[in-house]
């Protein structure tokens, strides 16, 4: 016999409704039922143990009418309520049981299959809540402010920026490199404000041709244009109250910025084709790579607009910028990477890890994610350590410069040429010199300006020297 799954409470204080529901309750074994007969012991039962479901009847001679309801929905609102009315009881009183949420109500005597159904329906409306509710959960845990990762003064200045704006409503513009992680700021803001449980829409402003910028943000009406050939809602009416952030909004086309301008101004947007005017309730965030202030200056964004969406910032640093969280990051990402492919975890060696410090990731956050992921995608799958051999060459003849400043595109190439080599002869200067086709002198001089000390392996037979000029 099948456990059950539900637990639900008669709450009458008349004996043979409570009979007649246990018996019809009782035929399904997924069905656990418990009995109350006043105001009292419903909610002492209620508060001992999850209760899915209250079958409630609205007069008690202990309580007031819809008070205990109102306690119940109050105190205990993942608990679903169906009204048990008789055929006298106030109309007004039943639509004000729905109106304090209530799921329905049946009238006494009541038809077996008709409240069969309607218990049915509340259960299924509870399980969808609840797994919404897990959704949103898990959402808010993974684009938490926790999901932000590393412990540098200017990442800690981010995470308390983004915990003073998550639950006001102005708008909140995202500064920074591409790949520092603009989109993730925005979700943690989002997740962590009043507005979590609303859709987050995400808008890249450089992926919209020109001519379909306001039908995107704001929808259309059938027959608009060519090619409406449907009533279209736009993104802000898609977010409802929930969150629009427009990814890139230096790209936006000026002519088309006239028009956020006056959403943000005034909250209102209308639709192409349309004379109606909408009401925009979604908050709205930004984001841009540009530095804006010079684009106004440059007529190529409006300088009001500009104004309008720099109430609050928040300013990205490049992951170059600190160092001191590149090893929790590639932590984060090695266990994470080797999870989604299903293999042993992997860590870096210490030398690869100082070779990352050194690098200055000109891809930011998202460049260090992308080399993991093929790192890691081609190792061995016996392999749990990410060793220099597994490094690609060009992160290896950037990774550290001299001390005379930044390597020309020559030095560069001489650098990379001079890895490989060294690679090829497994550290041997002379062989290294050999493959080269210059003296050993000239390789032990361009490790030691090239910064690359870990290459340095005496040789297994000074000899070959003599051959080598």
């Amino acid at each position: 016999m099948p456990k059950p799954s539900c637990t639900i409470l008669v709450a009458d204080d008349d004996d043979f409704i409570r009979d007649d529901l246990g018996d019809l309750l009782g035929k399904n074994p997924e069905y656990n039922v418990l009995y109350s007969k006043t105001a009292k012991e419903t909610w002492e039962t209620i508060s001992a143990q999850p209760v899915n479901l209250v079958l409630l009847d609205l007069k008690f001679p202990d309580a007031q009418d819809l008070a205990l309801l109102r306690r119940i929905r109050q105190e205990r609102p993942g608990t679903e309520i169906v009204v048990l009315s008789s055929q006298t009881e106030n109309v007004t009183q039943i639509v004000e049981a729905i109106k304090w949420g209530a799921y329905d109500f049946v009238a006494k005597p009541f038809s077996p299959a008709e409240l069969a159904n309607r218990i049915a329906k509340a259960l299924q409306l509870q399980r969808l809540r609840n797994a919404h509710d897990l959704l949103v959960r898990e959402l808010s845990g993974k684009h938490s402010v926790s999901s932000l990762i590393g412990p540098s003064a200017s990442m800690n200045a981010v995470r308390n920026t983004i915990s003073r704006v998550a639950d006001l409503d102005g708008c909140v513009l995202v500064e920074g490199a591409s790949g520092t992680g603009k989109e993730l700021v925005a979700r943690a803001i989002h997740f962590e404000g009043k507005r979590r449980d609303q859709p987050f829409v995400v808008v890249n402003c450089a992926a919209i041709p020109d001519s379909l910028v306001e039908s995107t943000l704001f929808g259309h009406r059938k027959g608009a244009f060519t090619g409406a050939i449907e009533n279209a809602r736009g993104k802000f009416e898609a977010a409802g109250s929930g969150t629009v952030f427009l990814d890139e909004i230096g790209e936006m086309p000026l002519a088309q910025q006239a028009a956020l301008l006056r959403v943000l101004e005034y909250k209102t947007f209308t639709r192409i084709g349309e004379t109606q005017e909408r009401e925009c309730a979604a908050r709205i965030l930004l984001a841009t790579n540009r530095d804006l202030r010079e684009e106004v200056s440059r007529g190529r964004f409006r300088e009001d607009l500009y104004y309008r969406i720099r109430v609050a910032t928040i300013e990205i640093p490049p992951l170059a910028s600190r160092a001191e969280d590149i090893p929790y990051l590639v932590a984060h990402y090695c266990e994470r990477l080797s999870s989604e492919m299903g293999r042993s975890p992997v860590v870096p060696s210490e030398e690869v890890l100082q070779l990352f410090k050194a690098y200055d990731w000109p891809g930011n956050v998202r460049e260090l994610k992308n080399l993991l992921e093929g790192i890691i995608m081609l190792l061995d799958p016996s392999q749990t350590v990410i060793e220099e051999s597994s490094i690609p060459l060009d992160l290896l003849a950037c990774g550290a410069e001299p001390a005379t400043g930044n390597l020309s595109q020559k030095e560069r190439a001489q650098k990379r040429d001079l890895i490989k080599a060294l690679r090829l002869a497994n550290g041997n200067h002379s062989r290294a010199a050999r493959i080269l086709k210059c003296h050993r002198n000239t390789v032990r001089t361009r490790i030691r300006s090239f910064g690359l000390s870990r290459f340095s392996v005496e040789d297994a037979d000074e000899d070959e020297a003599s051959a080598i000029d």
